[in-house]
């Protein structure tokens, strides 16, 4: 019995002392997370990114500390990493981090959770950024009355807010107000010298206007500052083929490949210009690496229709444009690249169709086609 009771007792004392390791060990993981994070903000302030996000993601394999999450989201939204931004700052409850998550989903047009996210943030009182995410979200639906609204109400709560005037040049450029749009996004720059969106938009409006040299000039400036920006170096590329240097313009579309080997819409351009020029294999390769990159878009399957349409391997083309249509059958682009390759089958019919779902879907080209011949939608 004595020895029973010795060994309950040292089975005690043993269990107590386990207890009380466990109990004073965990403010220091607390404390060491939150020491992390601190360490993240500080090497951020110094220009030391890549030591940050190491902090920051320590400070979360540690004790999945809120305020890492919010951090380390925050600088992949400034990385241009939306998708793992979202995910990290969807661990943020503040409105901060609603803000940001609001932006990010933005970017990827998850349009309906960025309008739910932004009106969360605004709850919590948060202004500019989600009023101005609002904006975004109604001028991405056409509501363009709406999105001027919001867009007047993230700048009466801050005037000097660089993405504020950079989405209200946006809503001017989609109502057709190009010049007030410049001025808008000249302002955000001037604003925030680091606002990648406001050199983006100025080199895109200068693209649109024919006048690659001065986008070029806008980007580059860009560029300096952000010489990771696969935003910048995507205008760059499509400025640099206005103007036929192609070979640039692909160079362009690499660096971005580099910098993110998952970018759809680089995998994209490298294959359109490799097309146009006649490199069929090669505007293939990158066609199926599109399409395995992302195999819910129907982008790649596009681009592979379009490649064996101009080949002349028709019926692979078709297979293509039907894959392209299962992944997405509101998209008009891809019935109206149907339409011309049943042009060259002299497949009248089903041209006609193609021309007739088209137009239906919203394709100026396809209805004109239709008008002139006598065809309704």
């Amino acid at each position: 019995m004595a020895l029973s009771n010795s060994v309950f007792g040292n089975r005690c004392v043993s269990f107590f002392y386990v207890v009380v390791s466990l109990l004073t060990a965990l403010p220091v993981v607390a404390q060491n997370a939150a020491s992390l994070v601190d360490r993240g903000l500080a090497a951020e302030r110094s220009g030391l990114v890549e030591r940050a996000e190491a902090y920051y993601r320590e400070a979360i394999e540690q004790d999945s500390a809120e305020e890492a999450y919010l951090r380390l989201g925050i600088m992949m939204q400034h990385a241009e990493r939306y998708a793992e931004a979202a995910d990290l700052l969807r661990h943020s409850a503040s409105g901060l981090g609603l803000s940001h998550l609001s932006i990010c989903l933005a970017e990827r047009k998850q349009w309906d959770e960025a309008r739910s996210v932004a009106e969360r943030a605004i709850e919590l009182g948060e202004t500019t950024a989600p009023m101005t995410t609002l904006a975004l979200c109604e001028s991405a639906q056409g509501r363009h009355i709406n999105a001027q609204t919001w867009a007047a109400k993230a700048l009466k709560a801050n005037p000097n807010d660089a993405r504020a005037n950079n989405v209200m040049g946006v809503i001017c450029f989609r109502k057709g107000a190009d010049n007030d749009a410049l001025r808008y996004f000249r302002k955000a720059v001037s604003l925030d010298s680091n606002d990648v969106d406001a050199y983006y938009n100025l080199g895109t409006m200068y693209c649109l206007r024919n006048n690659s040299e001065t986008a070029v000039i806008h980007i580059k400036k860009g560029l300096k500052l952000h010489p990771k920006s696969a935003k910048l170096y995507s205008c760059l590329g499509r400025a640099y083929a206005m103007r036929g240097d192609s070979q640039r313009a692909v160079a362009c579309y690499e660096r971005i490949l580099q910098i993110d080997s998952t970018n759809l819409n680089a995998l994209i351009r490298i294959g359109n210009i490799y097309c146009d020029e006649g490199h069929y294999d090669q505007a293939q390769a990158y066609f199926k690496r599109a399409t395995l990159v992302d195999p819910s878009s129907p982008e790649g399957h596009k681009g592979q229709g379009r490649t064996y349409t101009a080949s002349g391997d028709y019926r692979k083309a078709v297979q293509a444009y039907i894959r392209a249509t299962q992944l997405d059958n509101s998209d008009h682009e891809t019935y109206l690249m149907m339409a011309d390759l049943y042009n060259k089958q002299n497949n009248a019919q089903r041209e006609k169709n193609c021309y007739k779902k088209s137009a239906k879907l919203g394709n100026k080209t396809a209805q004109q086609w239709c008008v002139k011949h006598g065809l309704a939608w």
